[in-house]
């Protein structure tokens, strides 16, 4: 008697050299309905990670660019101030600078903007998403089909044909 481990579940197929390959063929459905369902469980978990990784980013590119508005918000008001103080308010001087604080602030946000942008593609890059093996599947297709020859190969074969990959 042998048997063989699947790493999904703990499902263990036994069975003895010229045994009955229904019977594996059975454990081997019952090991591909787990796979099956680990599989579309870590597709959608690694889904699920994947939209929150963006949702952060888009997150800090919100309060970022909230950042760099108020921050020229508050120095246009600062000039605005001192040209007051100058007595220069109501100058040609203050729309010239006010358009270069705001020239300035533009830029500021393109350089944010791009900088998130290069982050999210970074998330988009390096994703790479795990699933259950299915290489040890693989390993006991080939050793049960050994096992129990062309006789049994056939109904193995059927219960192969519910796997998705």
């Amino acid at each position: 008697m042998y048997g063989y481990w699947s790493p999904l579940k703990g499902t263990k197929l036994t069975g003895a050299t010229g045994g009955d390959a229904q019977q594996a063929a059975g454990g081997l459905q019952t090991l591909i309905r787990n796979y099956n369902q680990a599989y579309t469980e870590a597709k959608a978990a690694n889904e699920a990670r994947y939209q929150q990784m963006l949702e952060i980013a888009n997150q800090t590119t919100g309060q970022r660019m909230a950042d760099v508005t108020s921050a020229y918000g508050r120095q246009s008001s600062d000039i605005m101030q001192q040209l007051a103080r100058l007595g220069m308010g109501n100058t040609t001087i203050a729309p010239t600078m006010q358009m270069g604080v705001e020239r300035e602030k533009q830029a500021a946000l393109n350089r944010t903007a791009d900088e998130m942008q290069q982050t999210k593609l970074g998330i988009i890059e390096r994703r790479q998403d795990e699933y259950p093996d299915s290489g040890s599947i693989a390993e006991l297709v080939t050793a049960l089909m050994g096992a129990y020859g062309a006789s049994g190969g056939g109904k193995i074969a059927t219960a192969l044909s519910g796997m998705k990959f």
